[in-house]
């Protein structure tokens, strides 16, 4: 099991040793900030993210059109009379 920083200020038996334990956190946490390499994280230069949805609705118009016809194609199929001798 990890211990967290309230499980170990609960064995702190004094003031003293808590402020001690509170000091040496707070230092190490200070080194390992500078530590994180971000120079490969790209720029970012357009925040706003837009995207029109115009080509994706054209999309799936095109291929609703396209179902509706093979359907309206079978569908005339099943209605011809099957002529038989």
């Amino acid at each position: 099991m990890i211990m967290g920083y309230h499980d170990i200020m609960r064995m702190a038996r004094t003031e003293e040793e808590r402020e001690d334990i509170r000091e040496r956190f707070f230092k190490r946490l200070d080194e390992t900030r500078g530590e994180v390499d971000t120079s490969d994280i790209p720029e970012v230069t357009d925040f706003s993210h837009f995207v029109p949805g115009k080509p994706y609705v054209d999309r799936i118009r095109a291929h609703n059109l396209k179902v509706y016809e093979e359907r309206r194609k079978r569908q005339q199929a099943l209605e011809q009379p099957i002529l038989t001798k």
